[in-house]
């Protein structure tokens, strides 16, 4: 076994338990909590930050919705005394709605920081980069396969970078899920809730990257079992 081998091989077998652990074993971030007496969770009308009407000199009344940024963010209730719970109420049936995840929508008018929204566009980017050159070697892969190349240094070559990029992708996008959580938990507080970090980046990403790595150090040996054959004979 090529040292290389061993090396995916024990990665993978890491990556395994940590998944499994952490799927078994949930760990989360949580924020402070807000030290404003009177915060509270209301149902309201929208805010004129958000949208306005005006009336037209013809009796038209016309809405504007005005720029906003929104941030999806994971949410745990804080379970205070007394706290009063959201009730759903349909066809006889009582449901208690507890939220998991919200949408936090701020009027671009009180952005103090773009660092979030850059942080995820920029990230967006490197993502769409990444999947458009693993495209490409995928592409390579299946048309040196159709071509009868399979125990062949470039096949192997194609599945190991591709795997690497899978496995890239998968922690760079842990990564900034986890920066950017954290900047919210930092910065942001909801009325009741904490914001709270959870990984959930697709673990495939890295299982079939490790897999792909693995694979392409096997058809590598494959090849030189071959050309042994093939001098011997």
């Amino acid at each position: 076994m090529n040292k290389k081998l061993k090396i995916y091989s024990t990665i993978f077998v890491v990556a395994i338990i940590f998944l499994a652990a952490s799927n078994t074993f949930h760990y989360s971030t949580y924020s402070t909590c807000s030290t404003d007496a009177e915060e509270k969770l209301e149902l309201v009308e929208c805010p004129p930050e958000f949208m306005s009407t005006d009336t037209l000199p013809n009796g038209e009344v016309r809405t504007t919705r005005h720029r906003y940024f929104s941030y999806t963010v994971n949410v745990e209730p804080r379970n205070l005394p007394n706290q009063k719970v959201i009730l759903s109420k349909s066809s006889g049936k009582t449901y208690r709605v507890n939220l998991n995840k919200v949408n936090l929508e701020v009027p671009a008018s009180q952005v103090q920081s773009y660092y979030p929204r850059i942080l995820i566009l920029s990230s967006l980017l490197v993502v769409a980069v990444v999947l458009v050159w693993i495209g490409i070697l995928v592409f390579k892969l299946i048309r040196s396969i159709r071509r009868g190349e399979i125990f062949v240094s470039k096949v192997a070559q194609y599945l190991e970078t591709t795997g690497i990029l899978l496995t890239t992708l998968y922690l760079y996008t842990f990564a900034v899920s986890y920066i950017s959580t954290q900047y919210f938990i930092s910065h942001v507080h909801i009325a009741n809730y904490y914001i709270v970090f959870k990984n959930e980046c697709d673990s495939m990403y890295i299982i079939t990257g490790l897999a792909l790595m693995i694979i392409s150090q096997i058809i590598l040996m494959g090849k030189e079992l071959k050309e042994e054959q093939d001098l011997t004979v």
